[in-house]
């Protein structure tokens, strides 16, 4: 007879698969990974030969290469890159068992990016080698090889960003050029130095701009560039973003500005731009011709002001829009928004003599790619809450669902009370800190190494944080105190039943707040027919 655990026969654990035992097996499929950084000529000479060195050290070592895999982008952010996904996705798929690439700077030039990708392939089974520094997944169990690699190959990037980085501030600063692809009416001069107008594409910012000087909006002019087949400057379709975009841009007075952002990795690993103080930035007048007067330019800023006031007074209402964010045209795949409109009766009364009873509330497809083939503009808000409320209750009333999403969570039954206990502890520690820094800082004022106002900012920064330990300590010593108690998941799963069924008994006289974030939690996204028909898209129901 076989004997299973209740950790393993109570909760829906992965079966592990320890990549390290397909060392010294030979006829594996693998991918090979490529980067290069431009579409220069020199650059794509680079993949061929990176293929060749693969390719050799794949029949050398009995390997079965499955595919290349090949990215033209910079060298950090692996997860901005379309042909590393796929390969992922590959590896998800057992379609190949590892990825090698000739050096492991062809992957990223960033430790985190590196080192969540070895994880992110061991996870699923897979190793990654790298030929160059002889790197293999498989025999660096703590890493510290690939930390080191991957160390040099980031201090690499940075030291050349840093030369291109003085280079760019050096012609920011002479008011030459810095970017590969000028704004739409300009183009580079013929040493690449300088913006002159194109005048092919010229004569589209100036319809742009006077038709919104005429009274024209966004969306009118994106309608009318598309449908006369004036393309963007990619070649794409107008929206009315690109149009707001043109029309802010102080780029058209001849001014250039640079260094105005950086790029950074926010707390998920993720790229993320911020924009730098003002005393950075670089802002050079009159370095090229100007395809607008000054006049004008303000002009136009004025009016975008003055519209985007308007809306905002919109927002300001006290009816608030449930589905906003979730609400999705089904034939063109625009995003819907909430709006309100004065009812016939009241469009003579003036608006701050207008109560709430004096307006219809609809959502608004604003149809901005301006192809959108579907017969509504507008949906009754209320009609539309209504089908969303019903097709909640629909999925989630039946018993047989509410089983399957609780008990396909059991694992959460298990890990969740030792989890919070943990955070009591931590919290309990946090305070500690707290209260022994508050300590010091009293120590060091009554020492007079600190002023009165910089001991009375300090105190006042310990104690918000002390208090807000101190609340999160208490709301989970509470629930701590519940959960001690109701310590069988049947009664855990009945009690999540009956209230989720009691909420939806009573969901429309619930409060604004609980109905949007019962939505919330359960749908991702709505699409609409102009029938009212609609489709869902759920966060967890299949």
């Amino acid at each position: 007879m076989e004997y299973t655990p209740p950790i393993v026969s109570g909760n829906r654990l992965e079966k592990y698969t320890d990549y390290r035992n397909t060392k010294g097996e030979t006829g594996l499929n693998i991918g090979g990974y490529i980067r290069i950084s431009t579409t220069k000529d020199s650059q794509k000479t680079s993949i061929e030969n990176q293929k060749k060195y693969i390719t050799e050290w794949a029949q050398i070592n009995k390997y079965n290469i499955v595919d290349f895999y090949i990215d033209i982008k910079t060298g950090a952010y692996s997860y901005m890159r379309n042909e590393m996904i796929r390969l992922k996705n590959d590896v998800a798929s057992k379609k190949v068992q590892g990825i090698v690439t000739k050096e492991i700077s062809r992957t990223s030039r960033d430790i985190m990016d590196v080192i969540e990708l070895k994880r992110s392939l061991a996870d699923k089974g897979a190793f990654f080698i790298s030929i160059k520094e002889g790197y293999d997944s498989r025999t660096d169990d703590d890493e510290f090889l690939l930390i080191i690699h991957a160390g040099l190959a980031q201090k690499e990037r940075k030291v050349t960003s840093s030369r291109v980085k003085i280079t760019q501030l050096l012609k920011a600063k002479e008011g030459k050029a810095n970017v590969p692809c000028p704004a739409l009416g300009y183009m580079l001069s013929e040493d690449k130095q300088r913006l002159v107008i194109n005048p092919d594409t010229a004569y589209i910012y100036k319809l742009i701009v006077d038709k919104f000087l005429q009274g024209w909006g966004r969306l009118k002019i994106c309608k009318y560039l598309n449908s006369n087949g004036i393309t963007t400057k990619s070649g794409g379709k107008w929206c009315t973003n690109s149009i707001r975009a043109i029309l802010t841009n102080p780029v058209y007075l001849g001014v250039t500005i640079y260094n105005a952002t950086i790029r950074i990795r926010d707390s998920n690993g993720k790229a993320k731009r911020m924009v730098r103080p003002r005393e950075d930035w670089i802002v050079k007048e009159n370095t090229h011709p100007a395809l607008i007067t000054k006049e004008k330019f303000d002009r136009i800023q004025q009016i975008i002001q003055k519209r985007k006031e308007n809306d905002s007074k919109e927002w300001s209402s006290t009816k608030k829009y449930l589905l906003s964010g979730l609400l999705y045209c089904a034939c063109c795949g625009g995003k819907i928004y909430g709006i309100k409109l004065p009812k016939a009766y009241a469009k003579d009364i003036n608006k701050q003599d207008r109560n709430e009873n004096d307006y219809y509330y609809y959502y608004f497809d604003k149809k901005s790619d301006g192809k959108c083939g579907s017969k509504l503009s507008y949906y009754r808000m209320d009609v539309v809450e209504e089908l969303v409320m019903d097709e909640i209750k629909k999925q989630i009333k039946s018993y047989d669902m509410l089983d399957d999403l609780v008990r396909n969570k059991q694992y959460i039954y298990n890990n969740k009370l030792e989890i919070e206990r943990k955070e009591c502890e931590s919290l309990k520690d946090k305070i500690e800190a707290v209260n022994a820094a508050i300590i010091k800082q009293q120590t060091a004022f009554e020492a007079d190494i600190i002023t009165l106002d910089e001991y009375k900012c300090r105190m006042n920064q310990l104690r918000e944080q002390k208090q807000n330990y101190t609340r999160k300590l208490e709301i989970l010593i509470n629930r701590l105190n519940i959960d001690d108690k109701l310590n069988s998941a049947e009664v855990k799963f009945n009690i999540i039943r009956d209230k989720v069924n009691e909420l939806l008994d009573n969901f429309s006289i619930l409060d604004y707040e609980i109905k949007e974030e019962i939505i919330r939690k359960i749908v991702k996204r709505i699409y609409i027919n102009d029938d009212y028909s609609m489709k869902f898209e759920f966060n967890f129901i299949q």
